[in-house]
């Protein structure tokens, strides 16, 4: 296995970022701004501290199993570290200018530990190696200190049979929670509502798919939804869809106020 550490990139650094031969490895390693060592059996990290300037570190499709080392980072934008051997996300509050963090197909149980990513607009952690029998959790301060940045959010395949504890995610544009054990069509109808900003949602391959009415559902409780399930919704279909509605829910009012007027008229008989 191999440890990223400051001797290899000043090494190993490919093609366009390679050290020029006059140059001292701090020098080189304070100008860098990509890192781009995926897929290099990389295990660990080591402390980085000339590399200050990083803004994008592309980790992805290694062994890492833990993130540690990056206090340095407090320029860092962009992490890739998906596809790697993470058990717990930690070890972040040195990045306060994290914006996009891909943790995808690890085996990261909880949600958590960043709290100090203020900046944070985009999370993909899907596809975690989860326990037989487990799900993927959400720490609530770290969601709380998200709700009012996070836009997109990648969640599927963990297990998930409830979005309820997303519901203060504010400004929220993009959910993919496709492959997960989603089944409370009613509750996802009432969190739709209270996402004002999402435009993009992805709950296919669940069991309330199956459901009545689902897309429509899912519609006609959202102005601003442009994507379900991959596929666009229309200002047409929308339209239609809402028009059903209001005539649905008028016919229901008229059902209702039926039983009231057979009572008056029940009433009117016996007083004649």
């Amino acid at each position: 296995m191999v440890k990223l550490t400051p001797d290899l990139i000043a090494k190993q650094a490919p093609g366009h970022n390679k050290r020029r031969a006059d140059e001292s490895v701090e020098h080189y390693l304070s100008r860098l701004t990509h890192l781009p060592f995926q897929d290099r059996a990389i295990d660990s990290i080591d402390f980085l501290p000339p590399c200050r300037q990083l803004t994008v570190i592309y980790l992805y499709d290694n062994f890492i199993t833990k993130i540690e080392n990056f206090n340095f980072a407090e320029n860092l934008t962009h992490l890739y570290l998906q596809n790697n051997r993470i058990q717990k996300l930690e070890n972040l509050d040195g990045c306060p200018k994290l914006q996009k963090l891909y943790i995808g197909g690890n085996q990261i149980q909880v949600l958590e530990g960043l709290e100090k990513c203020t900046q944070l607009s985009e999370v993909y952690a899907e596809n975690q190696r989860l326990p037989e029998g487990e799900k993927l959790l959400f720490e609530p301060r770290t969601l709380q200190c998200l709700s009012s940045v996070l836009e997109i959010l990648n969640v599927s395949g963990n297990n998930l049979d409830s979005l309820v504890e997303l519901s203060g995610l504010e400004k929220l544009q993009e959910l993919t929670a496709n492959n997960n054990n989603l089944d409370n069509l009613r509750e996802l109808v009432q969190l739709i509502s209270i996402w004002p900003r999402l435009k993009r949602l992805d709950t296919s391959r669940n069991p309330m798919c199956s459901k009545s009415r689902y897309r429509e559902r899912l519609i006609v409780v959202s102005t601003t939804l442009e994507m379900l399930d991959g596929k666009q919704i229309t200002d047409n279909s929308r339209q239609f869809l809402m028009s059903w509605k209001a005539s649905r829910e008028a016919q229901q009012i008229r059902e209702k106020s039926r039983p009231d007027l057979l009572d008056q008229g029940f009433l009117h008989m016996n007083n004649g």
